[in-house]
């Protein structure tokens, strides 16, 4: 009887209405604040235009933008007010999510709005699919690793050790395939270095990936510099004869909106998206996955049950690796660009932040990146257009503006696992 009596308290808790009065107020002075100004700054005759750029011809939807902006304004106040009034626990996070989305697509409205400015939704939302590939594959690597126990810093590193490594190989085997695996190799070895110090050597795992990213850092620009010197260099040195192409998946390529999103890109956004669902099976359908979770929550449980700790978080921190070399493949083999300095800028860091809005399980890890790709598309896209009403410097900020209003408004706190980054000797409570 007790234990029924906790399944029914539970299940009350779930779908209890819940009051949450500060995100209720915010969500509502923004939605009144948005409307406020639609009806204050925005004419009567502006419009705002929708278009299918890569499937349909001459397929457009033309809104007037202040009813448009007005009415999202609204579904935004009833979110908020609905928070006020009491929401159901489980109801939470959709709440957030409809009135995020609302304030987003009222302000892309208003942005596009503009004379000459149109909505190219298979383009944008094409671009922000492939924008969020490197999140994808750095957030995923720190998923398995921090679930293993360790902090995985080094992203960073692995990144640019895998764009540099990844289009030297596919230059001198003149195979761009061969790049994606020497890019692996070159991920694997930098998280090896990693696993051996956290593990065997027990360094504080903070400091030790700083440190692999600055050694990341001289190592490349000193290569770099040196093949700078040698016969026969110039500045498309690194682009690989045989550079990747999209790749249409038949008639699926043809679906108006999803065809183009989804099914008429580049191999990196295949891999990444199998990569996502296979993590997901294999850390919470399998009895690796149970082990991982096990030695990163109580690895003196997964001890007393015959799990060797420390090996198993060495190989997990090893093939993390090979999931964030092939994310540093992306800045060089899957744009086709040759290899610069430092040319992954800060991304490393910023798929942590994804790996955390997504709490670190792998298809958060895909929303979260989503979300940041997206915001990106959008800052190049309206940055592009010249005569945004938004200045530019501004929408190079609202990646990053977009992920704290999702770390603060729509997931709230993130708790990682128990046993992150404390190091563990056998026999150890």
């Amino acid at each position: 009887m007790a234990v029924d009596t906790q399944a029914d308290v539970a299940r009350v808790d779930e779908t209890a209405d819940v009051r949450h009065p500060v995100t209720g107020i915010v969500y509502g002075a923004i939605g009144v604040l948005l409307a406020a100004l639609a009806l204050a700054l925005l004419t009567g005759d502006r419009e705002t235009t929708f278009t299918l750029d890569r499937t349909l011809t001459d397929a457009r939807w033309t809104l007037p933008t202040r009813p448009a902006v007005i009415a999202l304004s609204l579904v935004t106040v009833a979110c908020g007010a609905w928070m006020l009034v009491g929401v159901r626990r489980r109801l939470y996070k959709l709440a957030s999510a409809v009135a995020v989305t609302a304030i987003v697509i009222a302000l892309i409205s208003w942005a596009v709005s503009q004379p000459g400015l149109v909505f190219r939704v298979e383009s944008i939302l094409g671009g922000a699919v492939f924008l969020s590939l490197p999140f994808i594959f750095g957030a995923l690597s720190g998923v398995v690793c921090e679930r293993s126990g360790v902090i995985n810093i080094g992203i960073e590193g692995q990144f640019l050790m895998g764009a540099f490594t990844g289009v030297l190989v596919a230059n001198i085997t003149d195979n761009v395939y061969a790049g994606m695996l020497g890019a692996m190799l070159a991920g694997a070895l930098s998280t090896m270095l990693l696993a051996m110090l956290a593990t065997k050597y027990q360094v504080n795992q903070v400091v030790v990936g700083v440190i692999l990213n600055l050694l990341a850092l001289g190592f490349t620009s000193f290569m770099f510099d040196q093949l700078k010197k040698t016969a026969g260099y110039n500045s498309g040195y690194g682009v690989p004869s045989n550079a990747l192409e999209g790749i249409g998946l038949g008639f699926l390529a043809d679906i108006p909106v999803i065809g183009p999103v989804l099914f008429a890109q580049n191999i990196f956004v295949y891999v990444a998206f199998a990569l996502v669902f296979a993590v997901w099976f294999l850390l919470f359908r399998t009895r690796w996955g149970l082990r991982t979770r096990s030695v990163g929550e109580h690895p003196a449980a997964a001890d007393s049950m015959g799990v060797s700790v420390n090996r198993l978080r060495y190989w997990n921190v090893t093939a993390a690796g090979l999931i964030s070399g092939f994310g540093g493949a992306f800045f060089t083999l899957a744009n086709s660009l040759a290899f610069t300095k430092n040319m992954t800028a800060g991304l490393g860091f910023v798929a942590l932040a994804v790996m955390i809005v997504g709490r670190w399980n792998p298809l958060g890890v895909l929303a979260g990146a989503l979300i940041f790709g997206f915001a990106s598309q959008i800052s190049e896209y309206l940055d592009a257009a010249g005569n945004s009403i938004v200045p530019g410097p501004f929408l190079q900020m609202l990646p990053y503006v977009v992920t704290l209003v999702v770390v603060a408004g729509l997931i709230g706190k993130a708790k990682a696992p128990a046993a992150d980054g404390v190091p563990y000797n056998p026999g150890d409570e």
